[in-house]
């Protein structure tokens, strides 16, 4: 059943209200969602029975997110340094969906959510394997380490800001210039 733009703004309300909440505090309350999207626990209640309801379709929802914004940067299109600044800039506006994968998936992604998943990783080795390969990052390391530090670093970039310890607004040129330093062609 199709939702009304009515119900699709709410919908989208606890889920984005549930990614900021759930980003800083795993064990947040439903209650706390609901007033973070402005609704009563009720209405959190009927779009979502339940908060592993809510945590499946949040996480359903952030793989989509996390994937439409790296493919709006444009992988494949210019020099690879330009299109990993732009991947990272990516994974930054979306940061409160980054934050909540690593603090709630685990160790893989589940099976409804492996093909998306694979789709980001994907993006992102090839964008390092050509990088590689042009003499842009460093080649004598195996690109899914590459990939690792990207994810790291962008992490711990987005968790310093939630720390207080970096603004938000500055975190993208920190984390780009840390990788640019780690990645970079010797």
């Amino acid at each position: 059943m199709e939702l009304s733009p009515q119900k699709q703004r709410t919908r989208r309300a606890i889920l984005d209200a549930a990614a900021g909440e759930w980003a800083q505090d795993p064990a947040v309350s439903l209650g706390s969602i609901a007033a973070a999207a402005g609704v009563g626990r009720a209405t959190v209640h009927r779009y979502f029975p339940d908060r592993e309801h809510l945590r499946s379709a949040l996480t359903s929802d952030s793989w989509a997110a996390l994937h439409a914004a790296i493919v709006e940067a444009a992988p494949g299109s210019g020099p690879v340094l330009e299109v990993v600044d732009r991947i990272v800039s990516a994974m930054v506006h979306v940061g409160d969906r980054v934050l909540f994968l690593f603090a709630s998936t685990g160790e893989e992604p589940s099976r409804a959510d492996a093909s998306i998943a694979g789709a980001v990783d994907e993006i992102l080795v090839a964008e390092i394997r050509r990088g590689q390969q042009d003499g842009e990052l460093d080649s004598t390391v195996p690109a899914q380490w590459i990939q690792r530090m990207v994810w790291s670093i962008v992490y711990t970039g987005l968790h310093a800001t939630g720390d207080g310890l970096v603004a938000r607004h500055g975190v993208d040129d920190l984390i780009r210039w840390t990788l640019r330093g780690a990645i970079s062609a010797r």
